[in-house]
């Protein structure tokens, strides 16, 4: 059994977009750790003012590549890798202290990790089984991460 992708529904493909492109804007212009709740697990690095503006870089320019066909795979694949590191910075905080709010900010960036699989699926070719096998995986990961 096949999931079916899609093609020619692009809103959501625009959205995940634009709103990892604002998100990197966004770190731009404030660059306060205290609002930018991802990144708290690395409070004791030194230099994460320069891993702030890389990761904006990649958040807007993989934003920018979504936004076209033609690129909108490398632009999930790095928006993707970006936030499944965010994901995988909060496990360790959650086995320290296993209460839900640090689950639960795991799960934040795990839906965004299966937004971007989603893209990446259906802005490949269509009808391939793999396609469909990489958008079921996103779809199902974002359902857990919902409940």
């Amino acid at each position: 059994m096949y999931v079916r992708v899609v093609k020619g529904i692009d809103l959501g493909r625009y959205v995940f977009g634009l709103s990892a492109i604002a998100f990197g804007v966004f770190a731009f212009v404030w660059r306060d750790f205290n609002i930018w709740q991802q990144i708290r697990p690395l409070e004791l690095v030194a230099g994460r003012e320069i891993l702030l503006y890389v990761i904006a870089v990649v958040e807007i320019l993989g934003g920018l590549a979504v936004l076209w066909p033609r690129t909108a795979r490398a632009g999930a694949a790095a928006l993707g890798a970006v936030y499944l590191f965010f994901a995988l910075l909060w496990l360790p905080v959650y086995i320290e202290k296993p209460i839900y709010d640090n689950l639960g900010n795991f799960f934040e960036q795990f839906a965004l990790v299966s937004g971007a699989l989603i893209v990446y699926a259906t802005a490949g070719p269509s009808g391939s089984p793999k396609a469909a096998t990489l958008a079921r995986i996103g779809y199902y990961g974002f359902a857990i991460s919902v409940v």
